[in-house]
């Protein structure tokens, strides 16, 4: 390195990587935009990341998707941003979303869900690009990324996509949407009347499709992707009419939605937001205005974001569009983590710890942490499969044992609220008909992750693969160099760091081709397992490990019992019969419970 003798090398390192991290290098070019041109970074990446295709990576950060949501646009649909004259900086992040904010629960995670924001503000609708080559030319395949964090916490600037984007030919966007009461909070009015993050998402997935063209992306081939809570909300997209058009695939990692609803003009937690800070009720008018006028922080207290069926966004509850297959025709990709519950969304439960659990305990805490699904079903009574789930899942002989009743306790919550959805999801997409006028039947692809990182030692032995796991892998910190960028920065094993280079190769190639086995197009191949496609018949999926394996149906008892059993005892009629064509929206071409309280709690905490 010019300038460099041997004893500051390091130290000369370690400026360049702080300067490429935070925006700094040469300007990348000028990029026109609806609104008006913007000026980004290079990402240099030599230095950073270990396997590196390209030698740099243009980032442009905080570019406006949408209109500040303030003042009267509070509550409102997301409107068109202001254009502007001369050349936009756009190489610093736009503010994230108001949110309450908790530390990290281990250094190993600002990697992946740290804020490099520097403010919060209602002024937050922002995405950040991410491409190889700016030229309007390109096609490269998009991959839209929807953070986690329970719709409470999170933003799009906490991911790495500059790693995976060095490795890939592909153009990746990350967007920050509304979150907590500012998101999804529930109004009377026509245009809107709630589910306003969701909202933000289509107004974001429109300016891809108007602008990603001049950014090397090919606005026909646009893949969303999330984890957690942002793979709820791509389910989400995938059943909403109003996507239509906006992405051709889609991939859920650990989250579909089975996420309680609301009907359209429940305004319970609305008034009693406005009761909590002294506004009247008596008026509905008066009671949004004076809500609309009130400070972030005052409205920003925590309740619980639900989704509203708002027959425009979200014409049936979610579990009522997947039963009856009325949802949109795309490829999907999607799975699960083995033991989503294992420590991080349980760590703030006191009665589950190494020791075990009592019976007492169980049985005790059993109907707070099921409500989360009975609020899926309108009028869902949790009383009512109480004893059916215990009978699912305890053994008479085993029920004074603590540690199995612990771990049937973390089993049956990741069954019940990420395995089921998960694959009621995969069955409906896949049993999707094909339609003569349009593209062949939906692709599906299903998964388990099942290797733990050895560099999560910290955690319990009993732990597995924990929720947020796939994380790590998908967004490449195993490949990241240290501050000398001659050693690795963390001490994943070289298995690890192979693992890592699959699951991006396969999430690129079915953003590419619609296919993870499908290296067309790639910018370096590799040699991986076959994926088998999943079917309504076969039920194949890919146990993602250092070796992965094909097998086919995954927990098969079980997810009929949450996705069959459940729903009848919850008056609901499950339909097995061959699918409807839907409405054809494809794109080819005060809190409820405790239970969820704590959960959107340990969620938020997790993925702020």
């Amino acid at each position: 390195m010019a300038g460099c003798n041997s004893t500051s090398r390091a130290v000369c390192v370690f400026v360049v990587l702080i300067l490429v991290l935070t925006g700094g290098g040469s300007d990348a070019a000028v990029v026109s935009t609806t609104h008006g041109d913007v000026r980004g970074s290079e990402f240099l990446t030599a230095s950073v990341v270990g396997n590196a295709v390209f030698d740099r990576v243009f980032t442009f950060k905080g570019i406006p998707y949408a209109a500040p949501p303030v003042g009267d646009l509070r509550w409102r649909p997301p409107q068109d941003p202001g254009s502007w004259t001369g050349v936009r900086d756009v190489t610093e992040f736009g503010s994230r979303c108001p949110q309450i904010e908790f530390p990290l629960p281990h250094p190993i995670y600002s990697e992946v869900l740290a804020f490099r924001s520097n403010f919060s503000s209602e002024d937050c609708l922002f995405l950040n690009v991410y491409t190889p080559n700016v030229s309007a030319t390109a096609n490269l395949p998009v991959m839209v990324w929807f953070h986690g964090g329970g719709w409470l916490g999170g933003s799009g600037a906490g991911y790495p996509a500059e790693v995976p984007t060095s490795l890939h030919n592909v153009v990746m966007v990350t967007v920050n949407y509304r979150l907590g009461n500012l998101g999804f909070l529930q109004t009377r009015d026509d245009d809107a009347p709630g589910n306003f993050g969701l909202l933000d998402m289509i107004k974001s997935l429109e300016w891809v499709r108007s602008n990603i063209r001049n950014f090397g992306g090919d606005p026909d081939r646009v893949t969303i992707f999330g984890e957690s809570a942002g793979g709820w909300a791509v389910s989400l997209l995938v059943m909403s009419p109003m996507a239509t058009g906006l992405f051709h695939r889609a991939i859920s990692q650990s989250g579909v939605a089975g996420v309680p609803v609301t009907q359209r003009g429940d305004l319970t937690q609305t008034e009693s937001l406005a009761l909590s800070v002294n506004c009247s009720t008596a008026f509905y008018d008066d009671m949004m205005s004076c809500l609309r006028g009130l400070p972030t922080e005052d409205v920003s207290t925590l309740m619980i974001p639900t989704v509203v069926i708002d027959r425009r966004f979200l014409l049936q509850s979610p579990w009522d569009l997947m039963n009856h297959k009325f949802i949109n025709r795309v490829d999907y990709l999607l799975g699960t983590n083995n033991d989503e519950f294992g420590f991080y969304l349980s760590s703030e439960y006191p009665y589950i710890d190494a020791d075990g659990m009592t019976r007492a305990e169980f049985e005790t805490y059993l109907p707070y942490d099921l409500q989360q699904i009975a609020d899926q079903y309108l009028g869902g009574n949790v009383d009512t499969i109480l004893q059916p789930v215990m009978d699912e899942y305890l053994d008479p002989g085993m029920a004074d044992d603590p540690i199995y009743l612990r771990d049937q306790y973390l089993q049956l919550l990741m069954d019940a609220w990420f395995t089921a959805p998960t694959v009621m999801m995969a069955k409906a997409e896949s049993g999707m008909p094909a339609i003569a006028w349009e593209a062949p039947r939906s692709r599906v692809y299903q998964y388990e992750l099942q290797h733990s990182a050895s560099v999560f030692s910290f955690r319990p032995p009993y732990t597995k693969v924990d929720h947020t796991d796939d994380l790590f892998f998908v967004f490449g910190i195993p490949l990241l160099r240290d501050v000398t960028g001659n050693s690795w920065k963390y001490s994943f094993t070289q298995e690890e760091r192979d693992l890592s280079l699959d699951m991006m190769a396969y999430w690129v190639n079915f953003a590419t081709n619609g296919d993870p086995n499908d290296s067309t197009g790639a910018a370096r191949m590799r040699d991986m397992v076959h994926w088998p496609r999943y079917t309504s018949s076969s039920q194949s999926y890919l146990q993602l490990d250092v070796t992965s394996s094909a097998d086919v149906r995954l927990r098969e008892s079980r997810m009929k019992f949450w996705n069959e059993e459940v729903p009848r005892l919850m008056g609901m009629h499950v339909h097995n019969h061959r699918a409807r064509a839907g409405f054809n929206a494809g794109t080819h071409g005060a809190p409820r419970s405790l239970s969820v309280l704590a959960f959107m709690l340990v969620m938020f905490y997790l993925l702020a």
